[in-house]
């Protein structure tokens, strides 16, 4: 990355995590009582362990990123057999699952190499979705978004995670040249793509009967409950900036 890129992004990074953080403390303050066996606090500590992590291998290492985009596809593999473990047509979901982690998984990679900052536009979007999301839902409650589904999530969240995706576009909008207009729509429809990628997350979780993919990260479960907004978010990707090549120029 060119000096004067490096520093922009730098300027716009720096810039957003002082926002999110301030938005983010504003939030908790509305979130008068969380119950006591919630798991917010874990969630909080493991985000801030696996985040520094991710942005070091997003920016500085492409053979970290690509030891872990490895490790991460085969601790979902291991996590995906051990759910359907119990179901009765083993080979139909052994192939969903093929698929379902793979495309994901490959798309990342192709974003990676092709530019570290539309990468970091995208894990930014699916951050901030998931974190406005959640203490938007607990601090306005309201409506269930999907009941049957997840009963956790509410209008209201899914609200929260929409505009701050939206802030999250209007801020990455000066990486790139497509404008402003441009990236908080796309960011804003990742958004949506990115909760109903949760959903269907949810969706398998109900059909296989199990509460959690795994109990690898602490506060989240497994590696597929965490990375659970990605598997629809990266392919997605991958597809604007084939189709839009020109807007993600620098």
């Amino acid at each position: 990355m060119a000096k004067g890129k490096f520093n922009k992004v730098f300027d716009v990074a720096q810039n957003l995590y002082f926002f999110v953080i301030s938005l983010f403390n504003k939030l908790v303050r509305q979130v008068h009582f969380l119950d006591p066996r919630d798991n917010t606090k874990q969630r909080i500590i493991s985000a801030l362990v696996m985040i520094p992590f991710a942005l070091y291998a997003i920016f500085y290492s492409k053979n970290l990123f690509l030891l872990l985009a490895i490790a991460i596809a085969i601790l979902m593999t291991c996590e995906w057999l051990d759910m359907i473990k119990n179901m009765q047509d083993q080979k139909k979901w052994r192939i969903i699952g093929f698929f379902y982690i793979l495309i994901p998984i490959y798309a990342v990679i192709k974003i990676r190499f092709y530019d570290v900052d539309v990468l970091f536009w995208m894990f930014s979007v699916i951050w901030a979705t998931d974190i406005f999301a959640f203490f938007a839902g607990k601090a306005l409650g309201g409506a269930k978004l999907a009941p049957t589904i997840s009963p956790n999530k509410t209008w209201s969240g899914l609200a929260g995670g929409v505009i701050a995706s939206a802030l999250i576009g209007l801020l990455s909008s000066f990486m790139f040249t497509g404008g402003v207009v441009f990236f908080v729509f796309v960011s804003i429809v990742l958004s949506l793509i990115e909760q109903v990628s949760d959903l269907l997350e949810s969706k398998f979780k109900r059909i296989f009967g199990v509460k959690d993919s795994g109990t690898i990260i602490p506060g989240h479960g497994g590696v597929l409950d965490r990375l659970d907004g990605l598997m629809l978010v990266a392919p997605a990707v991958l597809f604007f900036i084939t189709v839009f090549s020109s807007k993600f120029g620098g």
